[in-house]
């Protein structure tokens, strides 16, 4: 009778995948087979965790709000209600301040990563200070139920693909190290960890640099600096390579401004900006590719050369502002440290 019972129970369970929410039943029971077909994983535990899913409604706003859909670098429009003034997000006393006392404690560390990937140790903290102020905001979103969401989901959208393989690349990572899934919490958009690496990026380039086993990027200060350097490094980091070098202009701005509307790749040779009189004051190879980057400082329009180090920063995140907050917030933590 009791097995008689149970089976009963099993099948309702089977059944009423997802009846609980907004989920289609059918697309979660797809991924559920996909998961067990490809990798073996526990189809009852899967079933578990879709069913005490609790959805974020709002999770959308969270997105609309991001800072990069609405800011500017340094300065703001009075008719740009809202504008984010990107530099005052990060390049502030608070990220100095912690910036210099992070170096300070973790010298050792980041000396040994500097030295082994070849990525100046201001960089990888300026990184860590950007994504959660040290590791005081590392998100509180259970990242099965966002990117369940995100990918399957009320919240499913354009990028639903891409969700949906940070979603097994997440299930594995947590397989892998031993981890509960249900448990662990991340950024609205399913990143993890002091570094906000996505799953995939966690399973591909998290390391232990601790030396204790395992790559714990929440609590080990050591694998976060090391993973990060390893990040950069495998992503085209140059050793020793310039980032973002200072301009000196014998055209008219017209010209500056539609290069720098191509990309932030390194697309053209120095020799071919020089032909331009678009020269630097420092020493740069003749053969080296390069691209204009522009900003404001103030009521100011600048441009600078961007090297490949400062490509480099934006595969972290796809975003020439980004990229420019990690190199001066760096800048600044450096000269407070020396």
């Amino acid at each position: 009778m009791m097995k008689y019972v149970s089976t009963i129970f099993l099948l309702l369970f089977t059944l009423n995948v997802a009846a609980t929410n907004s989920y289609d039943k059918n697309i979660v029971n797809e991924f559920i087979d996909e998961m067990h077909t490809k990798h073996n994983y526990d189809k009852d535990n899967l079933k578990k965790l879709f069913n005490s899913i609790k959805e974020e409604s709002n999770l959308k706003k969270f997105f609309k709000k991001a800072p990069e859909r609405r800011l500017t670098w340094n300065g703001c429009n009075l008719k740009e209600k809202q504008c984010i003034n990107y530099k005052k997000l990060f390049i502030n006393n608070h990220n100095i301040k912690n910036g210099k006392v992070f170096m300070k404690e973790n010298s050792q560390v980041l000396e040994r990563a500097s030295r082994r990937f070849g990525v100046p140790k201001e960089i990888i903290v300026s990184i860590i200070g950007i994504e959660t102020r040290y590791g005081k905001n590392l998100g509180k979103f259970k990242t099965f139920d966002t990117l369940a969401s995100l990918s399957l989901g009320p919240n499913k959208g354009r990028r639903h693909k891409f969700y949906r393989s940070e979603l097994e690349n997440f299930l594995l990572l947590c397989e892998e190290n031993n981890l509960d899934p249900a448990a662990i919490k991340g950024s609205y958009a399913g990143a993890l960890g002091k570094p906000q690496f996505i799953s995939s990026s966690y399973r591909n380039y998290a390391i232990d640099f601790d030396n204790d086993n395992y790559a714990d990027l929440w609590n080990s200060n050591a694998d976060v600096i090391g993973s990060i350097a390893n990040y950069l490094k495998r992503n085209g980091w140059s050793r020793n390579g310039l980032i973002l070098t200072d301009l000196v202009v014998d055209n008219n701005k017209s010209t500056l401004e539609k290069i720098s509307k191509k990309t932030y790749k390194p697309h053209t040779i120095y020799k071919e900006y020089m032909k331009l009189k678009i020269n630097s004051p420092q020493k740069i190879n003749a053969n080296e590719k390069l691209s204009v980057i522009k900003r404001i400082e103030g009521k100011k329009t600048v441009f600078s050369f961007g090297h490949n180090n400062f490509y480099t920063i934006t595969r972290y995140n796809r975003s020439r502002l980004y990229a420019l907050a990690v190199y001066t917030l760096a800048q600044e933590i450096k000269i407070q440290s020396q």
